[in-house]
């Protein structure tokens, strides 16, 4: 009898253990800013841009269906619950390794070296977003200058990926 009793508990000690552990981009150029994206969802990867601790904007990525590659999206975060989220931009990711293209260059030719990955358009869809809010009233959408310069700046830049990434993003590499 007191075996039936414990071998729920030697059934659950057995079992391993699934953490939700975070991967973390760091920008090139501005330490500051990270993206973290939570590894729960193995089909997509969630989570946010943020600068110094502080989320400022939803992020995703996650391979595309039938042709395959890596696409990435950047939004805002409602305030409100019933606020909508705006799509800031969206595209293809490119990824890089050593000073070659993760997804264009068999594994067997490639060479050595970092890796990290681009956002091609988010600095100049960022402009065009930040730009058509400042003329709003409302102060929701008033960003503060050191950030919204942050931001360019690593928007035009590289992403360098934790080895946490590596496990659950899926990328070139």
């Amino acid at each position: 009898m007191r075996f039936y009793l414990l071998a729920p508990l030697l059934l659950t000690s057995l079992l391993p253990v699934q953490a939700d552990e975070t991967c973390i981009f760091i920008s090139q150029f501005e330490q500051g800013l990270t993206i973290e994206v939570g590894t729960k969802d193995i089909s997509q990867a969630k989570g946010y841009l943020k600068y110094k601790g502080s989320s400022v904007l939803r992020f995703s990525t996650g391979i595309r269906s039938r042709y395959g590659g890596q696409y990435f999206s950047f939004d805002t975060i409602p305030n409100i619950p019933i606020e909508q989220e705006q799509n800031i931009v969206s595209g293809s990711v490119i990824t890089i390794v050593g000073d070659q293209s993760g997804t264009g260059t068999p594994k067997e030719k490639r060479k050595p070296g970092l890796n990290k990955i681009f956002f091609p358009n988010f600095g100049l869809n960022y402009l065009y977003f930040v730009d058509g809010n400042e003329n709003r009233i409302d102060s929701r959408f008033k960003v503060k200058p050191e950030i919204t310069n942050n931001i360019f700046r690593a928007a035009e830049g590289f992403w360098i990926p934790s080895e946490i990434c590596k496990k659950y993003v899926p990328y070139g590499w």
